[in-house]
């Protein structure tokens, strides 16, 4: 256990200088994708190198390293840590930019965020490198529908419904699929098929059930099956 901390403590060590902000500037680069993209002066990337030079030293390979930051920056978003978690991802990412956890971890963080239209760019690229990752198509296709509510537009709509049928049919046991196809559904006004499919979502993965969205769908039609009371559509006894 010493030696794992040790090596996080001298990774991390040769990283931090490189991202030291100035407590006015916000948000900082070290928490925004791919370091907000900025264009490194001199001095970082002399530190970038020697952040990778010290990872290279405690990890077998870079890829390694990557997956390694990786699991600590899922641990710190599981704690709502956001910041946090994104600079791990950051530094998951400088290790092994065609990690597509990375790019589908920008995705999720940015469309949290309120920026489907950004995350979409991520999706797309981890769907690059994971084209039949049901979880990741399902993501991406809830992502299309997050810029449908915010900009109601068919080809979004459009673009969620041929991505869900993908994930669909990469695993016909994602629950976050049927769910997802449920809002097509929904916002192509065909309540009945909506119900269809957050019943499948809901005997697949019922702690995922997304109560908002219940509230808006038996709003517009009472559940066929009465599993949800229609005047409180809240979790069933």
């Amino acid at each position: 256990m010493k030696k794992l901390l040790y090596t996080i403590a001298a990774c991390l060590l040769a990283a931090t200088i490189t991202f030291a902000q100035d407590a006015t500037e916000k948000p900082a680069p070290k928490v925004l994708p791919m370091f907000g993209k900025v264009v490194k002066t001199e001095a970082q990337q002399l530190q970038d190198e020697k952040f990778l030079s010290s990872c290279d030293k405690n990890f077998t390979t870079r890829t390694e390293a990557s997956n390694f930051f990786m699991e600590r920056g899922w641990e710190y978003l599981n704690e709502g840590q956001t910041d946090t978690a994104m600079y791990r991802f950051n530094l998951a990412w400088l290790l092994n930019p065609d990690n597509a956890d990375a790019h589908w971890a920008f995705g999720l963080v940015t469309v949290a965020k309120g920026n489907p239209e950004e995350a979409v760019g991520y999706y797309e690229k981890a769907l690059a490198l994971k084209p039949k990752n049901s979880l990741l198509l399902s993501d991406l296709a809830t992502c299309y529908i997050a810029m449908y509510e915010l900009k109601p537009k068919n080809k979004s709509l459009k673009k969620a419904a041929t991505y869900v049928e993908q994930s669909m049919a990469a695993d016909a046991q994602n629950a976050f699929a049927y769910f997802t196809m449920s809002k097509v559904k929904f916002f192509n006004k065909d309540y009945s098929e909506a119900w269809t499919y957050l019943h499948k979502g809901r005997e697949l993965n019922m702690a995922a059930v997304d109560y908002t969205y219940l509230l808006q769908l038996t709003d517009k039609m009472a559940d066929p099956k009465g599993f949800y009371k229609n005047e409180t559509a809240v979790q069933p006894e």
